[in-house]
């Protein structure tokens, strides 16, 4: 074992039994650990009462056993880092289920484990405990809660459509969140969602019951969590960064967006080429900003980027030298007979300038990666090694790739349209005909019109904006609420036009709502009071003809 933690004190927190056991076993692996337990009253700890004031723990182990809120695990935790403010906090569980994995991540800790052997608390002491962190959460399975014994029909049946209705329910709520706002498909899934309600009403009118029947809703699965950074410096997180989204990337096998078209048509190794030139080329870009004088990024205002700025500067360039990886800085094809430098070719005819309009602001990832600020998540400023900061920043850089990806693939496939051979090496075999691929060509186009007609201005003036990025080798978006008050004014007049529709009927819908409400409180009346009374009456009168009728006609029947 490295000399380096040698002789390193530590302290285990825990039920006695387990603490014992773990105590044990560390020892016979560890002999160079000092090992002490929060209760254990043997002749040696007695001895050294003395010297414990004296004596600093360089790491916490707390062995959790289930039953635990979470506030009350915060601030046990609080007043273990006020106790010890120097030694680093390793939390071991035995199910992450019990709590929202959000919340644990913003716990003040150095790592956590669930159900973890022996071998992995060894490398997670000896990492922690030489600066670095570790978090490994496993995969939380969809917990299936067993439905109430001695049903009858009519509650089997009830139960069994409930769990069907639910079922298609959070598949249609799932789709809900990747179609954009006003598209046609959310529309048909509103539509269908609002059959799926009326339906579960009917049933429960046809075979709904006095007894409550419990409705036992699954959690929702949740992929497995590892984060592992050795240091935490800049460096370190970029490079941490740059390993998991390889991962990622390279575990997308199915690649299936249903937004980024231009990266979905071109060839799985194609694809995965670009993301690592893209990948390489940010990681490049943002050590070469370190080595220079980035203080002017601390006193540009948030949200702003000047076009002087030197991050802006190089976007471009950093698209031409990512297209030039993806196609071979030396690579050539014939086109109409002639041999065709094919990188020079299709970065003169590509059109790379600007900044992708929908791509958040970069500034708060290169100060923290470059000068070590923390970052701002939902109103907490949290060190960039945090674990809930680092999937953030992931998330961004993520979402970074694939929309300069997409844009990148764009400028191929207008190439490939005027260029037979290059489809060959690009794209796959169903989009070598020309009518395919001029299909494809016009559905971008379409969507890309639509979005800048009417989903941007939406999303602007509701301060949304929709992040793309990969977990667990899928494609996931997700809406994150930030405020967009800048790019609101650089709409252009026909989008403020749809900014000022949505204000009006905003403003309208409160006296809408208003003036429906009292018709139909007056239609009610009208029913009720006035037409009610009258067919009352009507009825009344007849029923009163009916009874004289029927007495007259007994009357003569008895006279003789």
């Amino acid at each position: 074992m490295s000399q380096l933690i040698a002789n390193k004190a530590i302290l285990i927190i825990g039920e006695k039994w387990q603490a014992q056991a773990l105590t044990e076993q560390l020892k016979r692996d560890q002999p160079n650990w000092r090992l002490d337990l929060s209760s254990r009253s043997t002749e040696a700890e007695e001895n050294n009462k003395s010297n414990k004031n004296k004596l600093k723990y360089q790491l916490i182990c707390w062995l959790l056993q289930d039953g635990t809120t979470t506030e009350t695990l915060s601030w046990e935790l609080n007043q273990l880092k006020t106790r010890e403010p120097e030694a680093a906090l390793l939390l071991i569980i035995n199910n992450s289920g019990f709590f929202k994995r959000d919340l644990l991540l913003q716990l003040p800790l150095d790592g956590l484990l669930e159900q973890p052997s022996l071998t992995e608390i060894n490398e997670a002491i000896e990492l922690i405990t030489n600066g670095g962190r570790v978090f490994r959460i496993s995969e939380a399975v969809q917990s299936s809660s067993a439905k109430p014994s001695n049903l009858g029909l009519k509650q089997w049946f009830l139960l069994s459509g409930l769990d069907q209705i639910n079922a298609e329910v959070n598949a249609l709520n799932h789709r809900l969140e990747i179609f954009p706002q006003g598209g046609m498909k959310r529309l048909v899934t509103a539509g269908r969602l609002r059959e799926l309600n009326m339906a579960r009403k009917l049933l429960y009118t046809i075979w709904g019951s006095a007894n409550p029947i419990h409705q036992f809703k699954p959690k929702p699965k949740q992929e497995r969590l590892q984060i592992y950074l050795p240091k935490r410096g800049g460096n370190d997180i970029l490079n941490q960064l740059q390993i998991e989204l390889a991962k990622e990337f390279g575990s997308c096998s199915n690649f299936e967006t249903g937004y980024l078209l231009a990266l979905e048509a071109l060839l799985p190794e194609r694809r995965l080429n670009l993301f690592e030139s893209l990948l390489q080329e940010f990681k490049q870009l943002l050590e070469k900003l370190s080595t220079q004088n980035c203080l002017a990024l601390t006193t540009i205002p948030s949200g702003d980027q000047p076009a002087s700025d030197p991050w802006v500067q190089q976007q471009s360039l950093l698209r031409q030298r990512a297209l030039m990886k993806l196609v071979g800085a030396y690579t050539q094809l014939p086109r109409e007979g002639s041999l065709l430098p094919l990188a020079e070719t299709l970065i003169g005819s590509a059109n790379l300038d600007g900044e992708e309009p929908e791509l958040c602001s970069l500034y708060p990832i290169l100060i923290a990666l470059i000068e070590g600020k923390p970052l701002l998540i939902d109103g907490k400023l949290m060190a960039a090694d945090q674990p809930f900061a680092l999937l953030h920043l992931q998330t961004l850089v993520s979402n970074w790739l694939l929309r300069n990806g997409e844009r990148i693939a764009k400028e191929v496939l207008e190439a490939c349209s005027n260029w037979p051979e290059l489809r060959r090496t690009m794209l796959p075999l169903e989009l070598l005909p020309t009518r395919e691929l001029d299909r494809l060509r016009n559905k971008i186009n379409s969507l890309e019109r639509w979005q800048n007609l009417f989903v941007r201005p939406v999303s602007i003036y509701e301060s949304k904006r929709v992040f793309y990025s990969l977990r667990s080798g899928k494609f996931v978006s997700q809406v994150l609420i930030e405020p967009r008050d800048n790019e609101l004014k650089t709409l252009l007049w026909w989008q403020q036009a749809i900014t000022i529709l949505l204000e009006t009927r905003d403003a309208l819908a409160p006296q809408l709502e208003i003036l429906i409400n009292r018709f139909g409180s007056l239609m009610v009346l009208l029913l009720t009071r006035v037409l009610g009374r009258a067919i009352g009456l009507i009825g009344r009168g007849i029923m009163q003809g009916l009874g004289k009728g029927m007495q007259n006609s007994n009357l003569s029947a008895e006279k003789p």
